[in-house]
């Protein structure tokens, strides 16, 4: 089942960068994104203050707003996001979320580095996997590092793993933990120490819950995917997608 949501979640992502490159949006390399919010439930807000961006996010203006490195993304009491990154990874937001995105995106190659910076509440995700990107989530004491997983984070240090591998760190002292399905680790508040272990089924169905919130079923479409090859010749290609229905 986890497979099979994954295979969905890409083509997913297929076309949400299909919808923009029929646009025609051409972008420069020091404006490609990191992400896009495919799906939100309000209150969502976008923030960067390098550049004095300020967005509220509207159900009907801004479904697939782009998010760039030094963004970032806040859910209220109320609100969820399903962001998509552009290596079809997927983060879940809960409500009372804050997080901020870095990295860079290679034009010409699939080279890709994300780091999420979780300053506040809960996500989940299912990550691609990596090759040699690199994929981290952080706290103010806990760096996980992912090559492809399904796994959830809290800003306090805690991180739970479905499926897959995710290196947890300590900041403070560097001490590291692997964790392998249905594993947990919990870095102290100091950054120095690891505690990890396993987790019952009742366990990790109830950290799971909540985040079907931004999940329906899939419909199958139709769609031309325009985009510009390293020559900077327009391309078009057809190819059938699936879309997420709505409620």
């Amino acid at each position: 089942m986890r497979n099979i949501k994954k295979k969905l979640y890409t083509f997913i992502v297929l076309l949400v960068f299909a919808g923009i490159s029929s646009a025609d949006i051409a972008m420069a390399q020091s404006e490609r994104p990191l992400a896009i919010v495919k799906r939100f439930k309000p209150d969502v807000t976008l923030q960067n203050l390098d550049i004095d961006k300020y967005i509220k996010l509207d159900l009907e203006e801004n479904k697939g707003e782009r998010l760039f490195d030094g963004d970032s993304l806040s859910t209220d009491e109320e609100g969820f996001a399903l962001v998509v990154f552009m290596d079809a990874s997927v983060a879940k937001v809960k409500p009372s979320s804050l997080l901020i995105l870095n990295g860079s995106v290679a034009t010409a190659s699939k080279a890709m580095n994300t780091r999420i910076n979780l300053k506040n509440g809960e996500i989940f995700l299912n990550v691609e996997p990596q090759g040699g990107n690199d994929f981290e989530v952080a706290t103010n004491r806990s760096l996980a590092s992912v090559q492809g997983t399904d796994f959830g984070s809290r800003f306090d240090g805690f991180v739970w793993v479905e499926e897959g591998q995710v290196d947890v760190t300590a900041l403070n002292s560097g001490q590291t933990v692997s964790l392998f399905e249905q594993m947990y680790a919990q870095v102290d508040e100091q950054g120095n120490n690891v505690d990890s272990g396993t987790l019952t089924n009742e366990e990790l169905n109830s950290l799971g819950e909540g985040y079907s919130e931004m999940e329906n079923d899939l419909i199958q479409k139709e769609i031309k995917l325009r985009f510009r090859d390293q020559n900077g010749q327009l391309r078009e290609i057809t190819i059938d997608v699936f879309e997420e229905g709505e409620n």
